[in-house]
C-alpha cells in the first residue's frame, strides 16, 4: 500500500522526535559525568604566633626603595599574651610607596622553630592610627612546614606582632 504524504510526514516527525530524546538523554549523561566532582574541603591548620621585636633597623625618615631589617623572638599566643618561646621571626621589608599619610612596604618574612620555617611575603599599609594589618602568602617552609601553602593574617603592634597563619593541608 502506498504512503501517503500525511503519513510520511507523521512517520518522520515521530523519528525526529525519538532521535532528540536520545540525543539530549545522551547529551544529559555525558555532562553529567563530565562535570566537575565538588572536591572535599581542604582541612585548614591554624598556627597563632606572636613575636616581639629584639631589633629594627628602619630610618625615622622613609621614601621609596629605603629598606630594614626587623628581628623578633617568637612565642605561642596564649589568649593575647606570650606563651612558650619557639623560634624566631626575621623580617626584610622596603618602602614601595609613600603619601602624607604613611607608607607601603613590602615584606619577606621567615619564622624559624625547632620543628622548621615558614616564609611569607606581604604588602602592608602603615596609613593611620595602629595596629596595622594584612594579608600574607605562605611561600614556602622547610621541616614540618616543607610543603607549607596557605596565608597568614599579620597585626603588627608597636613591638609585638601577630602572625594567624592558616595552613591549607
Amino acid at each position: 500500500m502506498p504512503r501517503t504524504p500525511a503519513r510520511t510526514r507523521l512517520f518522520r516527525a515521530g523519528v525526529l522526535t525519538a532521535a532528540c530524546a536520545m540525543l539530549t538523554g545522551t547529551a544529559l549523561t555525558t555532562s553529567a559525568q563530565a562535570a566537575p566532582v565538588a572536591k572535599p574541603k581542604e582541612k585548614v591548620k591554624v598556627l597563632d604566633w606572636l613575636s616581639v621585636k629584639q631589633s629594627d633597623t628602619r630610618p625615622h625618615h622613609l621614601r621609596v626603595g629605603t629598606d630594614w631589617v626587623i628581628h623578633s623572638h617568637l612565642y605561642t599566643n596564649r589568649k593575647g599574651h606570650l606563651g612558650k618561646k619557639i623560634g624566631d621571626a626575621s623580617s626584610h621589608c622596603s618602602v614601595v610607596a609613600t603619601d602624607h599619610r604613611g607608607y607601603v612596604s613590602l615584606c619577606h618574612r621567615v619564622l624559624r622553630t625547632d620543628d622548621g620555617g615558614i616564609s611569607l611575603s606581604d604588602t602592608i599599609d602603615h596609613s593611620g592610627p595602629t595596629p596595622y594589618s594584612g594579608l600574607s602568602a605562605v611561600t614556602g617552609g622547610t621541616g614540618k612546614y616543607r610543603e607549607a601553602e596557605g596565608q597568614a593574617e599579620i597585626t603588627l603592634h608597636p613591638g609585638v606582632t601577630r602572625y594567624r597563619i592558616m595552613l591549607d593541608d
